[in-house]
């Protein structure tokens, strides 16, 4: 069994990217210097190291290596604590009946993360300031190890071995936290041979355990509308595996990966909001009320919905109304063979019933209008219109207050927007200040 399993929240990979495209390529260069390192500390074989899943891995040797390990490292961030797989990844490692010997925790800083906001089961486990190190201490603790990774490559990349600053960093701080894992390795007694190398109590898959982070201090609201028709609603030649008695049991990305809305609310408690999934005609008033809405406002759209009249009439008033605590995101399933074969008559259904978030919304907007193929691409776009449409909701409730009167103290949350597209969409992922960010090529 490895000494450490390394967790992280990973950015689906589009399947005609490349290795040097993979969103998730400075997690596995710094697992191979990680376990390098580890290797060499504890005199053990790479294979004996450490372990991370890959794209592909078997899930039998995944639970094998997160129950056997010794030391549990996760990548803090704030993609990772609004992911629910790292979640039940975080319960496995911490339920020390389903575990036998609980591992130790060696959490890493990937990108910067107020203590104040861990979830309540994190909150002793906030990553430490390596010593001895100096100034490389001093930048991990500041701007995270993502950070340097992205310069050591930045300089890589343009070979120009001027500033060696970033790489000699990174391996002070990688060797660091080797070390730091080695020795609470040690530390952990080994299990029990008793039971033939087999843990009676394992579970056979992470999906029944609670998800650690789903338990923020203070949630905002958050409503989400399902356009998407039942199994008596179809259009006619449907197939209705998909789908079942209501729109709680829509399926768009198969059985396998289940009730699409059991997921959004998943990712949404995640992220600090408190869903709630309400019929369209239950807040309609509010896209032309003058009156503050209740919260911002997420329209889901099954493109087969917009052959039914009543559906198509409520996704055309959203577009007409368009208002900017609203967002929209459309389900077209890469892997269902109906939906692939009539896409592109399913992409003008969603081009004729929403031109506005069309025309006027920015780069990744108009990607989740135009339908999102895959489940990990819906959670990751669901993820950022969330946050981005909270962000605007509450300039718009600020603005109403300024003008009606009302007293504001300060000024509403901030955050960065999703950032517009500039040459031709390559630019869907930067930040604002054009660095490269976590999980974007």
């Amino acid at each position: 069994m490895p000494k450490f399993f390394m967790s992280y929240a990973r950015v689906p990979v589009h399947r005609l990217q490349g290795a040097s495209q993979d969103p998730n390529r400075l997690v596995f260069q710094f697992f191979d210097e990680l376990c390098a390192d580890v290797a060499r500390h504890a005199n053990v074989s790479l294979e004996k190291a450490g372990f991370v899943e890959r794209q592909g891995a078997s899930s039998e040797n995944s639970l094998n290596a997160l129950f056997g390990c010794q030391v549990f490292v996760p990548l803090y961030s704030q993609r990772y604590f609004s992911n629910p797989y790292c979640g039940r990844q975080w319960t496995a490692v911490t339920d020390g009946a389903a575990q036998g010997v609980r591992p130790n925790i060696v959490p890493v800083l990937w990108t910067p993360y107020s203590p104040t906001a861990l979830p309540k089961r994190v909150k002793e486990q906030y990553p430490e300031e390596p010593e001895g190190i100096g100034e490389a201490a001093e930048d991990y603790a500041r701007h995270g190890l993502h950070r340097l990774l992205d310069e050591r490559l930045d300089l890589t990349e343009r070979s120009d071995p001027e500033d060696e600053r970033a790489a000699t960093q990174v391996a002070q701080v990688t060797d660091w936290l080797a070390r730091r894992i080695v020795d609470l390795a040690a530390r952990v007694p080994r299990q029990s041979d008793s039971s033939g190398g087999r843990n009676p109590v394992r579970p056979m898959t992470l999906a029944g355990l609670d998800d650690a982070f789903a338990d923020p201090p203070f949630a905002s609201p958050l409503n989400i509308t399902v356009l998407a028709p039942t199994e008596t609603q179809l259009p006619v030649g449907r197939d209705d595996v998909l789908y079942g008695p209501g729109v709680a049991d829509w399926r768009p990305y198969g059985p396998a990966v289940g009730p699409l809305v059991e997921q959004m609310k998943a990712t949404a408690r995640n992220l600090g909001f408190a869903p709630a999934v309400v019929p369209f005609h239950k807040i309609q008033a509010e896209l032309h009320s003058t009156q503050p809405p209740t919260a911002p406002w997420m329209l889901v759209v099954d493109p087969w919905a917009l052959e039914n009249t009543q559906m198509a009439y409520q996704a055309g008033e959203f577009d007409r109304v368009r208002r900017p605590w609203t967002a929209v995101l459309s389900a077209l399933s890469g892997d269902d063979a109906q939906t692939k074969e009539q896409s592109d008559r399913l992409r003008g259904l969603l081009a004729a019933h929403f031109p506005r978030f069309l025309s006027e919304g920015r780069a990744g907007e108009q990607e989740a209008v135009r339908g999102l193929a895959g489940a990990d691409v819906f959670t990751r776009w669901f993820s950022e219109l969330a946050v981005a449409t909270k962000i605007r909701y509450l300039r718009y409730i600020h603005s109403q207050l300024f003008r009606s009167g009302g007293f504001v103290r300060g000024d509403p949350e901030s955050g960065s927007d999703l950032s517009p597209c500039r040459d031709g969409g390559r630019d869907n992922w930067a930040s604002i200040d054009g660095r490269r960010v976590e999980g974007r090529p």
